[in-house]
């Protein structure tokens, strides 16, 4: 379910050669224009809707949700899961600013997930600055809830990696064209990294994810984050990317107060459409540096990866919608919270039936079957039939 939903007048072509998306005042029916990220921060619906030189727009996202864990009924209920406002403005053929503030939970917690100002400069090189979402994995730059196939996006995306993750920053970005639809696209970004919340707030062992939120860089060294993806045809890219810095304060104030202790992430992510079957993969792994004190309780190596394999089908089957689809599939997710012992990991596979009455608009049902294991490989079986709607607007 590959597309494009930037367009390009023709009067807008110096503005689209100078940024990554077409200007908003510009956009038109004359040609397609391919998004730099499919389901990233430019490549949204509401964009086509304009009020002035700002689109406004978001998604919505509510649950239903009956899990068991052990034989026990763990949850059973209703939710709002996430409602999410966007908005872009073409400040000039050159600068556009972009955000996205998200509540989740029903409004328990707000968070400005994207804002950021991008000055074009070449097809080749933009620069940004403000709250990035950093580009470690694809999932990351493009996990809109109208996108995901699953009512649950994957474990290793938000147990192991954090999506979603976002972090001040300054960097670069931009593609170069390798003839016909074949490219190369490539971000790097300084930002201020993760904090020591990935040991000193958890009680399970190293969550990566609570080291996020650092907007006051804790030790004034900033982390380096990347990523380059190829993509030889519209439907297939492969990309890989990395997450480096320091995320204990080992410096104050030119004092150095504590050996530094670096944090490492590498990703590799995956899309590929072959035969009307869209395969989307990522596989992470984290090395962390841990003081000696906490060896063998806190982890200094995990892994993860997810398999998701989607195929659409009955198109037009429901007259009163001739755009709606149905859409099977089968996701495999696989998290090692500590490589160096036998348990202290997640295993879970979902099966999903879905009804989009258009491509922007979801109806999900899931089923998902794992399996955790705590540091003392005690198993903990878990089932859960999920429902769920999700939808731009």
């Amino acid at each position: 379910m590959v597309r494009a939903r930037g367009k390009l007048a023709t009067g807008g072509l110096a503005a689209a050669m100078l940024l990554l998306a077409p200007p908003l005042a510009a956009q038109d029916t004359t040609r397609t224009v391919r998004p730099f990220v499919e389901g990233g921060v430019y490549d949204k619906p509401y964009l086509g809707r304009l009020l002035g030189r700002t689109a406004i727009g978001g998604y919505a996202e509510a649950h239903t949700r009956w899990e068991r864990v052990d034989g026990v009924t763990d949850e059973a209920g209703f939710l709002l899961r996430r409602w999410n406002i966007f908005t872009a403005t073409q400040v000039s053929d050159f600068v556009r600013i972009g955000a996205e503030l998200e509540f989740e939970e029903g409004g328990e917690e707000i968070t400005i997930e994207y804002a950021a100002i991008d000055v074009g400069i070449h097809p080749s090189l933009t620069v940004r600055a403000g709250i990035v979402l950093s580009p470690l994995g694809r999932f990351n730059l493009s996990h809109d809830s109208p996108r995901n196939e699953f009512t649950d996006r994957p474990l290793v995306a938000t147990e192991l990696l954090g999506v979603a993750l976002s972090e001040p920053g300054l960097g670069v970005l931009g593609r170069f064209g390798l003839g016909g639809s074949a490219r190369l696209t490539y971000e790097l970004y300084a930002t201020n990294g993760f904090h020591d919340g990935l040991l000193n707030a958890s009680p399970d062992g190293t969550r990566i994810p609570l080291g996020r939120r650092n907007f006051e860089d804790n030790n004034a060294s900033p982390a380096l984050v990347g990523r380059v993806a190829w993509s030889p045809r519209v439907g297939f890219e492969v990309g890989v990317s990395g997450h480096r810095g320091a995320y204990n304060v080992f410096n104050d104030e030119g004092l150095a107060v504590d050996r530094r202790r670096d944090l490492s992430i590498w990703a590799l992510d995956i899309e590929a459409t072959m035969a009307d079957f869209r395969v989307l993969g990522e596989a992470a792994t984290a090395s962390i540096g841990i003081p000696e004190g906490l060896l063998g309780i806190y982890a200094s190596s995990q892994r993860g990866l997810y398999l998701q394999v989607m195929r659409p089908f009955a198109r037009g089957l429901v007259r009163t919608m001739p755009n709606s689809f149905f859409a099977a599939g089968v996701r495999l997710d696989i998290v090692d919270f500590d490589t160096d012992i036998a348990g202290d990991m997640a295993r879970q596979l979902s099966f999903g039936l879905n009804f989009r009455p258009t491509e922007d608009t979801a109806l999900k049902l899931d089923y998902v079957r794992g399996r955790n294991r705590d540091r003392f490989n005690n198993p903990s079986d878990r089932a859960g039939i999920l429902f769920s709607i999700a939808t731009y607007f």
